[in-house]
């Protein structure tokens, strides 16, 4: 008996260590995360490029033109279609299976799958367009497969970069373009910072760890000060 209820204090406290050692490192890597975010914030901002409300799906940057559209009319009387993007006139993507509704106004009915941005360097002024998409098909991100996105890059001499990666191979400058995307709110570092009740759980989760090691400590001490009792 007194051989088990050494090994549940060895285990509590041991469990309650690796939590709060959890929560250190989740505290760091949000600091890491707002840091970051709040150096971006300071060097860069984001233009709208709403007109009455909407954003067009044709969009003309620096003589660049990009467009898109939805391809048919859906498939079995389904609101749901393949949407093409355009640059230049030349098809660069094809996203299949998007829920595109009855009528295709705007991007703003698209901003789930893709995105058009224009970023701005606040000390020099230039610009960049940026288009972010989410290539993943709707069958891919129901199986939790990792997500795949796409961003293009075009500065104000016209050269466009293209990019593919997920969410864990994304780069800091990537992180911010695809913001928004399904409600997209991952972070660099951590994404703990814009979550709902994100210090909630860090406090409970802590709380929860320092009352296993107390409780493990105490089973320990309690059990050799009984047997310096009995001797």
């Amino acid at each position: 008996m007194k051989k088990r209820l050494l090994y549940v204090s060895h285990f509590l406290f041991i469990l309650g260590i690796l939590i709060i050692t959890l929560v250190a490192y989740f505290v760091l890597q949000s600091i890491r995360e707002t840091v970051y975010q709040y150096r971006f914030d300071q060097q860069y901002e984001f233009r709208s490029l709403e007109e009455e409300g909407e954003v067009y799906p044709i969009q003309v940057f620096h003589g660049v033109k990009l467009n898109t559209f939805a391809d048919g009319e859906g498939k079995e009387g389904k609101k749901v279609g393949n949407i093409i993007f355009e640059i230049k006139d030349e098809t660069e993507a094809k996203l299949k299976g998007v829920n595109i509704g009855s009528d295709l106004k705007g991007m703003s009915d698209l901003k789930e799958v893709i995105q058009y941005k224009v970023m701005v360097e606040k000390e020099t002024g230039q610009e960049s367009f940026i288009v972010a998409m989410r290539t993943s098909s709707p069958l891919q991100v129901i199986r939790s497969a990792p997500i795949k996105y796409r961003t293009y890059n075009i500065n104000e001499n016209g050269v466009i970069k293209e990019s593919n990666f997920t969410a864990d191979t994304k780069s800091k400058m990537e992180t911010q373009w695809i913001r928004g995307l399904k409600d997209e709110k991952s972070g660099y570092y951590s994404s703990l910072p814009y979550q709902e009740n994100g210090v909630f759980s860090l406090i409970f989760l802590l709380f929860f760890g320092v009352i296993l090691g107390i409780g493990g400590f105490w089973l320990r001490r309690s059990r050799y000060y009984g047997k310096d009792q009995a001797a």
